[in-house]
């Protein structure tokens, strides 16, 4: 038996070397950013706050990139967290997105840590916007929250993270396995599917008792064409999971367009979250936002106008409105340098008065991408 399985992993041990010797060694490519923010805010909420701040953001970018001698594509990607302190949107302490992927002819999976088709396909006002991103933008960092749940960014339930906090996306990356078809003639389609809303990187949570979903599908189609001078866009995805008991299910989707011409373009979207990861058992099922937005881009300059409004019922049958209103501009100085500027005018309007928060964002900044 011992010489058996020496020979059988010689022959196996050849095989490979055979393949190796035709096989052309994955490309490794390293990129990323470096982002510095001049913040200066004003709000309802600022007792005992400085006005201004300064925020330095940085990413390092490892892809890997191969394929087969059949074809098949294959590859990597880690996108370290390079700051001096731990990601503000807890993004991940050590990485914010590192996944396997597969593709070739019939389409495209990824496996790992990473957004899903429901995130990656949506599209909404803030595809369009300049500078940080505009309603998805930068100002969280420097926006005080009211202790009252809010939508405060366009987005499912999934990629939003916590009603109560500003850009959190501990579960924007949650590990899963996604699915992309080929586009044809404009048309793709997309699924993602998570065991559970909350594990990420080497985390793995089996039980169903607690505040979050498991059994989370994302579920996205788009169609892009072309005529003459006029672009278009459309997109419906949606986010449907179980969830732990005490917690009503996720049932959420979002629709959205766009539109471009000679540099200009607009976009719209609507999103309904139902009552998703609410407690079962209260009145709490009308929550929903919808976006406009405004953009135009011309040689090195971009200026755009972003429009969130978005509402939570909250226990009692209240509304919670919240709206921002973000106008930004930037210009491409050089190849991968960009300064830019953003003011946003937000508003956290609670029921009753106790947790409303009314101020402006103004961001300076410059981004070095490479």
């Amino acid at each position: 038996m011992k010489n058996m399985f020496l020979g059988t992993t010689g022959l196996v041990g050849a095989a490979l070397l055979a393949m190796s010797a035709h096989a052309e060694t994955p490309k490794v490519t390293v990129g990323g950013f470096i982002d510095f923010q001049a913040g200066f805010a004003s709000d309802d909420r600022d007792a005992n706050q400085r006005s201004q701040g300064f925020r330095n953001d940085s990413e390092v970018s490892i892809r890997v990139d191969g394929k087969s001698d059949a074809g098949l594509g294959y590859g990597a990607v880690i996108d370290l967290e390079s700051d001096v302190s731990a990601d503000a949107h807890n993004q991940g302490l050590n990485a914010s997105r590192t996944y396997v992927y597969l593709d070739g002819g019939w389409g495209r999976f990824e496996l790992g840590s990473n957004q899903g088709a429901s995130a990656t396909m949506a599209i909404d006002a803030d595809n369009i916007a300049v500078a940080t991103g505009g309603i998805n933008g930068a100002w969280t960092y420097f926006a005080n929250t009211t202790g009252a749940n809010f939508i405060s960014t366009p987005e499912l339930p999934g990629e939003h993270g916590s009603t109560l906090a500003l850009g959190d996306e501990s579960t924007d990356n949650n590990n899963k396995i996604t699915y992309y078809s080929p586009r044809f003639s404009g048309f793709q389609v997309g699924v993602s599917y998570a065991p559970d809303l909350v594990d990420r990187g080497q985390t793995v949570t089996r039980t169903d008792v607690g505040t979050s979903a498991g059994d989370v599908i994302d579920l996205a189609a788009n169609w892009e064409g072309k005529f003459d001078a006029i672009d278009l866009g459309l997109a419906a995805t949606g986010t449907f999971a179980d969830g732990d008991t005490g917690v009503e299910d996720i049932s959420a989707y979002n629709i959205g367009g766009k539109v471009g011409y000679m540099g200009f373009s607009v976009a719209a979207s609507y999103g309904d979250w139902n009552d998703s990861l609410r407690a079962t058992g209260t009145n709490n099922n009308d929550s929903d936002y919808y976006t406009l937005g405004a953009a135009y881009e011309g040689g090195p300059f971009g200026v755009s106008a972003t429009y969130l409004d978005s509402t939570v019922e909250n226990a009692t049958g209240a509304d919670n409105d919240f709206e921002n209103l973000v106008l930004g501009a930037d210009y491409k100085l050089a190849p991968g340098l960009t300064p830019y500027a953003e003011v946003s005018f937000y508003d956290f309007d609670a029921a009753g008065r106790l947790n409303d928060n009314d101020g402006t964002v103004l961001l300076l900044g410059t981004q070095l991408a490479f």
